[in-house]
């Protein structure tokens, strides 16, 4: 009788031992603890999971590829191109409301030809349209040039040199125009004061 009731007395101890371990399973882990689902460690505190699992980070990978991937096969754009394109003019990262404004200086975007320009553009006679480094253009009216000095912090070493070097034949390009003009202008001066002095020659040896 003594060994049945030792007997007892064990079962009773192990069941007391596996409903404290249920009831401390189901109080929740301490914030210390953390809860693990094959690879990935959830650390929990304050009843909230502080750390994203590395499958569902996979799992938002794998489904940004599957859009880019049934786009392509359907024949659309990309769906994320839109957020990845940058800005549609040179320096556009500067630019607000389509105006680039640095040291007082104010350049206006025009994205139909990936340019910026300063002056009034309107009559290309006037302008000087100047290729840059990371591609598009500068747009220049003749008159408002002076103001690129002030500028000139703006733009990237590569596109200063193109600037000036561009600057620089236009300077020789129009100074070799006015000198063609000026010499036809001479020219015409020249016969225009020789057709009137044959016409008082005439009159004069008419009159005699």
């Amino acid at each position: 009788m003594r060994i049945g009731t030792d007997m007892a007395a064990v079962r009773e101890a192990g069941d007391r031992k596996t409903a404290s371990e249920i009831n401390r399973r189901f109080s929740g882990p301490d914030r210390s603890e953390g809860i693990t689902f094959g690879s990935s460690v959830w650390a929990v505190g304050d009843n909230r999971l502080e750390e994203e699992s590395e499958e569902e980070k996979s799992s938002a990978e794998k489904t940004d590829a599957q859009k880019i991937y049934q786009a392509a096969v359907a024949g659309k754009p990309n769906p994320f191109s839109t957020a990845r394109k940058g800005p549609k003019v040179p320096y556009g990262h500067l630019a607000k409301n389509g105006v680039i404004v640095y040291n007082g200086v104010c350049f206006v975007c025009d994205e139909r030809t990936n340019s910026i320009c300063l002056g009034d553009v309107t009559d290309e006679k006037k302008v000087l349209n100047i290729p840059l480094s990371g591609g598009g253009h500068l747009k220049v009216n003749r008159d408002s040039i002076g103001l690129l000095s002030k500028a000139a912090g703006m733009f990237s070493p590569e596109d200063l040199n193109l600037i000036m070097r561009a600057i620089a034949e236009d300077t020789k390009i129009q100074s070799v125009q006015k000198e063609i003009e000026d010499e036809e202008a001479s020219v015409g001066n020249q016969l225009g004061n020789d057709a009137q002095a044959d016409e008082g020659d005439d009159h004069t040896s008419g009159e005699v």
